[in-house]
């Protein structure tokens, strides 16, 4: 059970009011969890990326641990919150934990999205279910938690725009010797996904510029990235994105 002192330092960018507030609610209803909420204002877009949004946020918080959700993400029970931080803070060796992400082994040119939370509205499921808490090489923005120390050795870097923040921070997180997980959760993340635009495939290839001579591969929920490869940075990233919102679109993942 979580420790009554542990503060979670709950931090989400608000574009609109409307989503935050049912946010809000969901986060109100949770019972046996320490936190402090943390706003971050962006209905003038006031912020140019996520990263510099969150950076700025995470020097007003106060908590041993920084958790970074998207304000559209819902909790499907009073403990769901409190069981999955439960698990987060058991893990000796954490970088990153989320609920959704991929481990580093590809298969067919394809990485493999674990995950236990349903999607889109009306929710479903995709991707393969987990019943146990999984390593993985990167996870997904919807949700995902750091400790404090974590972040503040390592904050979120300058790289423009509001993708691949999640990504980022786990490739520096195995860097750094730590593991990456994703942990069985009871939360609905009603997004279709349809943010991801051609500014996610420019971010992308910055990453692969990066960290592209220390992971040949890396893995996300939308595609894989074969880093070394420079003719493929070129064509493949924009094909498997297309593919991609075609594929939320007319929701072919549904069981």
């Amino acid at each position: 059970m979580l420790k009554e002192k542990t503060l979670f330092s709950i931090i989400t960018i608000v574009n609109k009011e409307d989503v935050y507030q049912g946010f809000k609610k969901s986060l109100e209803e949770q019972d046996g969890v320490n936190y402090e909420l943390v706003k971050v204002n962006n209905t003038n877009n006031q912020f140019t990326s996520a990263r510099a949004a969150y950076n700025n946020a995470m020097k007003k918080a106060h908590g041993d641990y920084f958790v970074f959700t998207h304000p559209d993400m819902r909790f499907l029970d009073n403990h769901s919150l409190r069981d999955a931080l439960d698990q987060i803070t058991k893990l000796q060796d954490l970088g990153v934990a989320g609920v959704s992400g991929c481990p580093s082994d590809v298969h067919h040119h394809r990485s493999t999205l674990v995950t236990s939370i349903v999607h889109d509205n009306p929710p479903h499921r995709f991707g393969t279910l987990i019943d146990r808490i999984t390593e993985v090489q990167t996870v997904d923005e919807c949700f995902f938690v750091m400790k404090r120390s974590f972040c503040e050795a390592h904050p979120f870097s300058d790289i423009n725009g509001w993708h691949m923040y999640a990504v980022e921070q786990c490739l520096v997180a195995i860097l750094n010797g730590k593991k990456n997980y994703v942990i069985p959760a009871r939360m609905w993340h009603y997004s279709t996904g349809s943010s991801e635009n051609w500014q996610y495939v420019q971010t992308g290839r910055e990453i692969a510029k990066r960290y592209g001579k220390y992971f040949p591969t890396i893995s996300t929920t939308i595609t894989t990235w074969f880093t070394r490869n420079k003719l493929g940075l070129l064509i493949e990233p924009p094909l498997k994105l297309v593919k991609h919102l075609i594929w939320r679109k007319f929701k072919l993942a549904k069981d």
